[in-house]
């Protein structure tokens, strides 16, 4: 691999384009990347979600991104807001990883859900996701998956189950049309090969849909990272139900929550010179 190539490719004077970020000016092992969406936030995701957290600093605002810094509990986190989609995502994650040495990413923010098992204001813990997008097949072959960090995932369920949230744990599907791609014809227009793209995915058990889980699990584990999503059903295709916000201040307090507890179970980790987190480590 030729370095020269390698991103971040857009910096001036150390300081990254695109993002805005400095090396130096704020390191965090954990981030949250939150989509600016007016169906989960009336104002900019990284300023409501600072607004549960202490000590917050505004590191970035531009017209693409805006990246804040601050403590909840024992976890020092960034919260980074960005438009829609996997490219959106990406760009975070690698400037992210490389200008602020974050490791662990998790998704935050809305999803929709074909299943009438699942309602608005529901709380989706992915495990994993398909990558029916287009970002991720310019990293990695279709075949390589898009897997949650168990390390992850196990907290944020814990945080979930403790605040009595209505949870789910499963397969989130990533792509890239909320139309077409998802089943829904467009005056009138609907491609054959989309007709039974909602029972193929219900049927195989598939939980949610949105645009950026696949993209940053992807990313996570391809740069030595741990990712994972904790998003809300904000829309139904079943009951036709779409609920503006709704729930997202559950999906804030149970990511906070779990990477406070996730930050505790990395010093634990460490400090038993363990490369993995394990049960035994809270009962030893």
């Amino acid at each position: 691999m030729n370095d020269k190539y390698s991103p971040p490719l857009f910096v001036k004077d150390d300081t990254t384009i695109l993002t805005n970020l400095k090396k130096g000016e704020a390191n965090a092992r954990y981030a949250i990347l939150a989509v600016r969406d007016p169906l989960g936030f009336h104002d900019d995701p990284a300023d409501v979600v600072g607004a549960y957290m202490e000590d917050v600093h505004e590191i970035s605002r531009n017209p693409m991104y805006t990246v804040v810094s601050g403590r909840y509990k024992d976890a020092e986190i960034i919260v980074c807001s960005m438009g829609s989609g996997g490219p959106d995502a990406e760009i975070a994650i690698l400037d992210l990883m490389q200008f602020s040495g974050c490791d662990t990413f998790i998704r935050l923010g809305t999803s929709g859900t074909q299943r009438d098992d699942l309602n608005v204001g529901d709380i989706v813990i992915s495990s994993g996701a398909v990558r029916d997008e287009g970002l991720t097949k310019e990293y990695i072959a279709p075949q390589y998956p898009a897997l949650s960090s168990y390390e992850v995932m196990l907290p944020m369920i814990e945080a979930a189950q403790k605040m009595g949230m209505r949870y789910h744990v499963g397969i989130t599907r990533s792509n890239d049309s909320i139309y077409c791609g998802q089943g829904r014809a467009v005056m009138g227009y609907l491609p054959h090969t989309q007709e039974p793209v909602v029972e193929y995915w219900v049927n195989a058990g598939i939980l949610n849909v949105e645009r950026e889980t696949a993209a940053i699990l992807t990313l996570s584990e391809l740069f030595g990272a741990r990712g994972g999503a904790v998003n809300t059903i904000c829309n139904s295709s079943v009951t036709k139900n779409v609920g503006v916000t709704q729930g997202v201040d559950d999906a804030i307090k149970v990511t906070l929550e779990g990477l406070a507890l996730l930050a505790r179970r990395d010093k634990a980790k460490e400090k038993a010179g363990l490369k993995y987190w394990i049960p035994s480590l809270e009962t030893d």
